[in-house]
C-alpha cells in the first residue's frame, strides 16, 4: 500500500525496516508497518474503505447494553437446557453464548461477571 508523508523524513519500524519519504510522494510501504506509520503521521494514500454492513447483529459496546444482551441469552440457554451448553462451574459456555447473541467469542471473565450478577438477580 502507498503512504504519503506530510515532510521528508524516514520511518524505521521495530521489525527493521525503513522507508524513506519526500513530502507529499506517494511511497509504498509493507502493510506490517501500517500501525507505525499511521503513529508517526504518516497516512495511506488511498482511503481505507470502511467494512460494509452485513446486516448481522452489532456487539454493544456500552455495558448496560451489554448485560442486558447476556442476561437474555443466558434466560434462552436456560430454557433450551441443554447440559453440553454449560461449563463445570454452571455458567454457560462462551462459544454457546457468542453463537446465541451473533458477536464474536465472549470472553470468560466477562461472562462469569455477567453471570453472577444474573444469578444475584434471580435469588431475589
Amino acid at each position: 500500500m502507498n503512504y504519503i508523508a506530510p515532510r521528508k523524513m524516514t520511518v524505521v519500524s521495530k521489525s527493521g525496516r525503513s522507508v524513506e519519504f519526500e513530502k507529499n510522494v506517494p511511497t509504498y510501504c509493507p502493510p506490517q508497518m501500517h500501525a507505525e506509520l499511521i503513529a508517526v503521521g504518516v497516512s495511506p494514500a488511498e482511503e481505507i474503505p470502511e467494512p460494509e454492513d452485513d446486516g448481522s447483529p452489532k456487539e454493544p459496546t456500552l455495558p448496560d447494553e451489554r448485560n442486558a444482551a447476556l442476561f437474555a441469552a443466558f434466560e434462552k440457554v436456560i430454557l433450551r437446557g441443554k447440559r453440553g451448553d454449560f461449563a463445570g462451574t454452571g455458567a454457560p459456555h462462551g462459544a454457546v453464548l457468542a453463537k446465541e447473541l451473533g458477536w464474536a467469542a465472549i470472553d470468560n471473565k466477562e461472562r462469569d461477571l455477567v453471570w453472577q450478577k444474573f444469578q444475584e438477580t434471580k435469588a431475589v
